[in-house]
């Protein structure tokens, strides 16, 4: 199948006409003043968020109200030399990307608060290319004042129908592959991409793809500097930093193109106080859903470049007044996302559906531990009940659920427990009925299987986080300091009665997961380098080829499958819980305040515990060592007959 880029042909990009705007009375030769203002990955947070404070108890951040009136207070205190912009994921995160396609509410409050450009991000895909289409084509039609969108690296096919209705949307709204703005004289180039990370966590892009971002960054950075002469090259990338940084994507970008003044950089959510410099690249980040405001205030000159004046994140925080008009927006869209979405499940935004006497860890404790959690404990738990409420009596026993990290986004804090607060626990995805949120899937797999996907957690969540498990119904001990993919050491499984009992090779079980874990396959085989084997079957041990036919049938009593999306299986399980206060609310159990022990580290160095239960994996390896021993010993014997012969001699 033959490809392009989303870098428009030649004759676009001469056509393409950049955007001026702000003052121009002084010039970028004779030295200029810019600030940049910048977020990224709001994920559709439009109201505040409740947080845990590093002394004890709660603190309120974030909300688009806040965020709009400290954006208009820093605007006024840079008349004409400001530029607002974001790095991608303005979707994907609370119940009012529900409505993403039909009323682009993110997209049309960022052109209400003023952002100048934004480039996507990879949950800004979820609704498949014709879902993006769609927001992008309700947002053109219902606003006069939208966002500058930039996106460089996006490869469309060029006779696959599924992602025409998007290469189309970005011909008329339109996104390119850059644009020139100019405040204060400086003239600014500004390009957007998608990392390899990012593009990895989209499976539902395709048949979208997304080129090298060091390759294709080249090729826009050179377009700016040399054709369209700009003073400062600002990149909006959705690629992210790391700690370690052999995987940071934007520290390798930046050594590897020149050109670049700036990176705005979003996906990994990362907070950082200070600047990135890699040689004459900055790199900014502040954090996630509009918690902060990045300022970065610049001197520019075409002799020196670009030197960082000051830099600061602005705390969103409850001193901050609201934008009443943006507050009223907000309000407005939370009754149609009641009347559109929330009438299926017969809950309200706000309803209170239970609570908890203890806060449960933050998704922030996945960038740095990989540990089981009693959030995770609790979402895994909810699966298999509500598969078991909803089947009634035609139920089958679900023996194991797993989730990972990089489904679970939120997380419950000591009080009432809201639809709204389920609904950010588990956000993401579309389900095959065209509604959002992921549905459950139900499949089989041998023992022998079941043990192969547990090393997903032991030998990729080391290297992405995201991937770390969240299992029900199994336990499972592995050592660390074996060969990878051959890590767990024993794994217990729960029976119908309750009774754990060891996994059997042959035997066949039911595995419950969401939508995005299942299609998440292909990522696991590619990076597993085909070592992690399994085929998902039906209730007659065919293999799954259709996703759909293995859905979770929330009302077999009506036509068709009614999806089970997995933040109702949560919320009916909170249903279920016991009132332990007699407030008429039921309880979270104790219980979910630590993890439940379900996957347990036995590091060992012991060679018995190295090779208890090894599978061929390790005598492969084994076998391969012992291979290149042999060849040594012959290289270092052949060497030493050598010279002594010519010692002889």
């Amino acid at each position: 199948m033959k490809r392009y880029g989303a870098l428009i042909g030649l004759a676009v990009l001469f056509c393409f006409q950049p955007i001026f705007s702000g003052d121009t009375a002084v010039q970028a030769d004779a030295g200029g003043k810019l600030t940049i203002l910048f977020t990224h990955d709001l994920h559709s947070h439009f109201l505040p968020d409740r947080v845990p404070k590093p002394g004890g108890g709660h603190a309120v951040q974030g909300g688009y109200a806040r965020l709009a009136r400290l954006i208009g207070q820093e605007r006024e205190k840079t008349p004409g030399r400001s530029l607002l912009v974001d790095a991608g994921d303005i979707a994907m995160g609370t119940l009012f990307h529900t409505e993403f396609r039909e009323e682009a509410l993110e997209l049309r409050l960022m052109g209400e608060m003023g952002y100048d450009a934004a480039t996507l991000g990879n949950h800004d895909y979820e609704f498949l290319p014709s879902g993006l289409a769609a927001m992008l084509r309700t947002a053109r039609s219902r606003s006069g004042s939208l966002p500058v969108l930039v996106a460089s690296n996006v490869v469309f096919t060029q006779d696959d129908p599924r992602d025409a209705p998007l290469k189309a949307a970005f011909t008329e709204y339109p996104v390119t592959p850059y644009a020139v703005l100019e405040r204060n004289g400086i003239r600014i180039g500004l390009f957007g991409i998608m990392g390899r990370d990012a593009a990895d966590d989209t499976p539902f892009a395709a048949p979208v793809t997304f080129a090298d971002i060091v390759e294709r960054s080249k090729v826009v950075v050179d377009l700016l500097r040399n054709r369209e002469k700009v003073d400062l090259v600002v990149c909006l990338s959705h690629a992210g930093t790391k700690p370690a940084k052999s995987h940071s994507e934007d520290e390798i970008l930046a050594g590897k193109v020149p050109g670049i003044d700036v990176i705005i950089s979003g996906h990994t959510h990362r907070v950082l106080p200070e600047p990135i410099r890699i040689d004459k690249t900055t790199i900014v980040s502040a954090g996630a859903y509009g918690a902060y405001l990045g300022i970065l205030n610049l001197d520019i000159s075409r002799e020196a470049g670009a030197r960082v004046a000051s830099y600061r994140l602005e705390k969103v925080s409850a001193e901050v007044a609201e934008d009443p008009g943006i507050a009223k927006k907000i309000e407005v869209f939370k009754g149609i996302v009641e009347q559109r979405y929330l009438i299926y499940s017969g809950n309200r935004h706000d309803q209170v559906i239970a609570e908890t006497a203890f806060d449960m860890p933050s998704p922030a404790y996945r960038q740095t531990t990989l540990v089981e959690t009693g959030l995770g404990d609790l979402v895994t738990d909810a699966f298999r009940f509500a598969v078991r409420q909803v089947e009634g009596k035609n139920y089958r026993n679900v023996h194991i659920a797993v989730t990972f990290d990089g489904m679970i986004r939120d997380t419950f804090l000591t009080g009432g427990i809201a639809v709204a607060d389920i609904f950010k626990v588990l956000s993401l995805g579309l389900g095959m009925d065209d509604r959002a949120g992921h549905p459950l899937l139900t499949f089989y797999l041998t023992g022998k299987e079941i043990r192969s996907v547990l090393e997903v957690q032991t030998s990729i969540a080391p290297m992405k986080h995201d991937a770390q498990m969240q299992v029900s119904g199994v336990r499972f001990t592995f050592n660390p300091h074996r060969v990878p993919f051959d890590r767990v050491v024993s794994v217990a499984v729960q029976d119908e009665d309750g009774a754990f009992r060891p996994l059997l090779p042959d035997k066949v079980y039911r595995v419950c997961v969401n939508n995005y874990t299942a299609r998440m396959l292909n990522y696991v085989r590619r990076v597993s380098h085909g070592l992690i084997r399994f085929t998902p079957k039906d209730d007659k041990g065919r293999p799954v080829t259709d996703w759909k036919a293995v859905r979770v049938d929330a009302d077999a009593g009506a036509a068709g499958i009614q999806e089970l999306k997995e933040w109702v299986a949560l919320t009916l399980y909170l249903k279920s819980l016991p009132d332990r206060n007699g407030n008429g609310v039921p309880d979270l159990p104790e219980g979910y305040r630590n993890p439940d022990g379900r996957i347990v580290a036995v590091p060992s160095w012991n060679p018995v515990e190295l090779f208890r239960g090894a599978g061929w994996i390790t005598w492969a390896v084994l076998a391969a060592a012992a291979v290149l021993l042999i060849i040594l010993a012959l290289v270092i014997w052949w060497i030493v007959r050598r010279v002594r012969r010519r010692a002889k001699g």
